[in-house]
């Protein structure tokens, strides 16, 4: 199989391209391990600790490793197997980013806002394709199929930046968008189907 596409035993490759195609399959692969993992790997992996001392000296220090609990040690292990799983994904390039990370929420959230951007970063280029979902029009040299494809391109950005569209809005944007030569088949699904149900297939 091809190193960029992954495998079950190795995860899906990341050389710094594609970034939002990368961390779905990487999400999948992390969750494939163990959903514990993929939690993890969201959540963050806080390193056990302990109360010491009375009263105004009381303090908190880390737990020895002998000290750690069941559930303590379960989540250790899998903060390391996702991160393990994060190291061999990226290239040396992209390993630079995050070589220094000891939790793999930490070096997910390190490629994500290189990637992706701080919040404002990322609501701007949400911004930005909303307004692509809301202006594209099928041409009227243009196939149907090829229409479809730049829809599901935004689609797909729109939910990899956490603002996934609803199915019933593709549908009612699809109609909207065709020209003039599809209005018999619009004006007949208008007729008999109820668009807030109806899936795109």
């Amino acid at each position: 199989m091809d190193r960029a596409s992954g495998s079950i035993a190795h995860p899906p490759y990341f050389d710094g391209n594609n970034y939002s195609a990368w961390k779905a399959k990487m999400k999948s692969f992390l969750w494939s391990l163990d959903e514990h993992v993929w939690s993890i790997v969201v959540h963050g992996f806080p390193k056990p600790t302990k109360k010491i001392g009375k009263g105004d000296e009381e303090t908190t220090i880390l737990k020895a490793r002998e000290e750690w609990t069941t559930a303590e040690v379960t989540h250790s292990t899998n903060n390391q197997k996702g991160l393990n799983a994060l190291f061999t994904a990226v290239s040396s390039d992209q390993f630079e980013y995050i070589s220094g990370c000891d939790t793999s929420k930490e070096a997910w959230d390190i490629l994500q806002v290189t990637h992706e951007g701080t919040d404002t970063v990322k609501g701007a280029k949400l911004q930005m394709h909303t307004l692509q979902f809301e202006t594209l029009m099928m041409d009227e040299n243009e196939t149907f199929s090829e229409f479809y494809a730049k829809l599901c391109v935004i689609v797909n950005a729109c939910s990899s930046l956490g603002e996934k569209i609803p199915e019933d809005r593709v549908v009612k944007k699809i109609l909207r968008s065709l020209p003039q030569r599809f209005q018999p088949k619009i004006t007949a699904i208008e007729e008999i189907r109820d668009l807030n149900t109806l899936k795109v297939q």
